[in-house]
């Protein structure tokens, strides 16, 4: 058995054409899902980055591994059981190609091989392109066709900077006057403490941007380009003649705000387009073709479905649930309730049974924002309007039953969403320097230049006290 793990990261769900997106952005993934299974409601199990791919290694999530954002005290003991590593004990040739191991070490762990296209530069990690990742995962593949293997391949592409390495996929959906001075798409930008960040990326694609629409579709670009070079992937392995026996599973680590709620061009928050993710299985004669699933899934679930799949034993601190029956129709059940965590840019939780969603603010970060949130996802896809105060009933419901899972989660330990509100989330120093330089003033003034209705809504309102076990 072959197994081809691939993750596009930063890509949101809704902007695929198999997810109903308006635009051309997936031709190949498109094709793909139509020889698979498409998960139509997938949800990163811990955002962002860091602790997302934890979670589809160890199958654990954050709030029990203990990795929850970016920070560098964070990390998992040597004897966590890990997938890659499993594999390996099993007989697999393992390969990875990947930038991941600038962040953590352990990514690197249990891999035969691991190829790291930008190993010279750091600061590259997230400006690799696909063309670097395949000039690795190509060769690879067709040196070790004939063996056993698991290979995990890591494209960087719709994560910022979106800036598409070729013109062609950089003006393919925008006609407009990206400059336009009437345009004032981007205006409440002025008005965020985030706002001299989230400019600097504007900046760093062109200068005197002011539609955010050409920032959207230099994102589609990006997808459309990295979507092309996943082709090439998919048609190596069809000319190996190894389709057949190649279980393929394509997701993203999490989404990408771009306009929703004022979070502009990062994955910020916990709202849909950040958390909903693409999942797509396929694995001929094993797996339906052209089917869609409507269960909700995690990212937990993945190593869950690979492990059954290679018939290997789930080990006891796995927490996710196999996808093969649900692919096979053998099931129609997910999850009764999704759980996911953000833990870099703001401190939140989330518990949602598909339609009612309750979102837990334990540290706003840079946005203001109630301490609770509940949206009806079914009658408000967009989350427009929060409910948590004329549904107080189905909120408290929600929030009870969030409180329960935390508790059962963590054993009596400390919470490690609470702990790292606590220290102070991981941006905080980068966002402020980047305001003063930006400004050519002390951040404390800068500020001060924020209204005062504002500034009393964004101040950090940490909720420590409210869990015994984040008091530490």
């Amino acid at each position: 058995m072959k197994v081809l793990f691939v993750v596009i990261d930063t890509l949101r769900a809704d902007h695929l054409g198999r997810y109903g997106y308006h635009r051309n952005t997936s031709p190949r993934l498109d094709d793909l899902a139509k020889e698979g299974v498409l998960f139509e409601r997938a949800y990163a199990t811990d955002v962002p980055t860091q602790p997302s791919y934890t979670a589809m290694f160890t199958g654990q999530r954050g709030i029990r591994s203990g990795v929850v954002s970016h920070s560098p005290t964070e990390d998992i003991p040597d004897s966590t059981p890990y997938l890659p590593h499993i594999l390996a004990m099993a007989g697999y040739e393992t390969a990875a190609v990947s930038t991941l191991f600038f962040m953590k070490k352990y990514f690197a762990r249990g891999f035969h091989t691991y190829m790291n296209p930008v190993a010279h530069d750091r600061q590259r990690i997230q400006q690799v392109t696909a063309e670097e990742i395949n000039s690795y995962a190509l060769p690879w593949l067709k040196a070790n066709c004939q063996k056993d293997f698991f290979l995990f391949v890591h494209y960087w592409d719709p994560h910022g900077l979106y800036k598409a390495p070729e013109e062609k996929y950089r003006t393919m959906f925008y006609k407009g006057d990206k400059s336009d001075p009437s345009n004032h798409s981007l205006d409440a930008l002025n008005d965020q403490l985030i706002g001299p960040f989230v400019k600097q990326h504007i900046d760093n694609i062109e200068e005197n941007i002011t539609d955010a629409e050409y920032v959207i579709a230099q994102y589609d670009g990006e997808i459309r380009y990295v979507d092309t070079k996943f082709g090439e992937l998919i048609d190596v392995v069809k000319d190996l003649g190894i389709e057949e026996e190649t279980l393929l599973i394509v997701t993203a680590d999490h989404g990408e705000s771009m306009t929703e709620h004022d979070l502009f061009f990062d994955h910020f928050g916990v709202y849909e387009p950040t958390i909903r993710v693409p999942l797509i299985v396929r694995w001929p004669h094993n797996v339906p073709a052209g089917k869609q699933a409507r269960a909700l899934v995690q990212g937990i679930d993945i190593p869950a479905t690979i492990l059954d799949a290679a018939s290997i034993e789930l080990p006891e601190t796995f927490q996710g649930r196999s996808l093969l029956p649900l692919a096979r129709g053998e099931t129609e059940g997910g999850y009764e309730f999704i759980f996911s965590n953000q833990g870099l840019w703001q401190a939140k939780r989330v518990i949602s049974d598909g339609r009612w969603k309750l979102i837990k603010a334990i540290d706003n970060g840079f946005w203001p924002a109630p301490a609770l949130e509940l949206y009806d996802l079914e009658n408000d896809p967009g989350e427009l309007n929060n409910l948590a105060e004329s549904e107080l009933r189905k909120a408290m419901e929600l929030e009870l039953r969030l409180r329960r899972w935390e508790d059962a989660q963590l054993g009596g330990g400390i919470d490690p969403l609470r702990k790292i509100a606590s220290m102070g989330l991981p941006p905080t120093p980068y966002v402020e320097s980047i305001a003063k330089r930006r400004e050519g003033i002390a951040w404390e003034d800068f500020r001060n230049l924020i209204d005062v209705p504002f500034k009393e809504q964004v101040e950090r309102q940490i909720d420590v006290s409210s869990h015994p076990a984040g008091t530490s």
